[in-house]
């Protein structure tokens, strides 16, 4: 039985098992902030995007994004020095290369016993 009221952004799936086993699971949206444009220590103008506590810094002019762990304003722990990032410098694309890096990390190819069904 589903719930009447569900938080903001929270959604009911069923899931169906390869034994015929069904389940109802509550999914909530990952966390995002920005891309906001910040000055490094150095001085540089960088994009810095936060998507499921992974922080993607892209200095103007670099290739490569450097991601951390953390939030925008808080700690952040260094994970990959440089992921090469095939896109003009700017926060949408920095946004766009962000979600979909984190969510291939997150889900690679593993794939799952279960169905999902909306």
């Amino acid at each position: 039985m589903l719930p009447s009221m569900l938080p903001p952004g929270v959604t009911a799936q069923e899931i169906s098992y390869r034994n015929g086993r069904k389940q109802i699971i509550y999914t909530a949206p990952y966390q995002s902030e920005g891309p906001v444009l910040v000055r490094d220590a150095m001085g540089r103008q960088a994009w810095m995007f936060m998507y499921a506590h992974f922080v993607f810094t892209w200095v103007e002019g670099a290739v490569r994004v450097q991601v951390s762990h953390g939030t925008l304003n808080g700690p952040k722990m260094p994970l990959w020095p440089g992921i090469r990032i095939p896109a003009y410098w700017s926060g949408p694309a920095l946004a766009e290369f962000g979600q979909a890096w984190a969510l291939e990390q997150m889900t690679g190819s593993r794939g799952t016993p279960a169905v999902v069904s909306i």
